[in-house]
């Protein structure tokens, strides 16, 4: 699948709805539930006054799925106050990155099981 939009990171097509929930509970996100979607899940992310909220795919399609994991990243990015990019790569080799921002790293902390 190719993109039409260059800032769309074209591996968002490799992150898989288990490698995203981990990603989200290891940071500590919360689950809500499902949302008014049965095929998407409700999580809210760690803050004060107002939490991040997203919607995670159970699956993945070429259309309205897909685009909630790309709004799933940049939300998750955001509140992280880093790029997209960087949060593709952590999903994707099962890490999480104990700090915000972007940059050099001192640890990694391996993703152990996937739902």
């Amino acid at each position: 699948m190719s993109f039409t939009n260059p800032w769309i990171d074209p591996r968002i097509t490799q992150v898989r709805p288990e490698l995203a929930r981990a990603y989200l509970e290891m940071l500590g996100w919360k689950e809500l539930g499902p949302a008014a979607n049965p095929d998407l899940i409700r999580y809210e992310g760690p803050g004060n006054d107002q939490p991040p909220l997203v919607l995670l795919p159970l699956s993945l399609d070429e259309g309205p799925l897909l685009q909630r994991m790309i709004d799933l990243v940049g939300e998750v990015a955001r509140s992280q106050g880093r790029w997209a990019p960087d949060v593709i790569t952590d999903m994707l080799s099962g890490s999480t990155r104990p700090r915000t921002g972007n940059g050099p790293l001192a640890t990694t902390t391996k993703v152990e099981s996937l739902r």
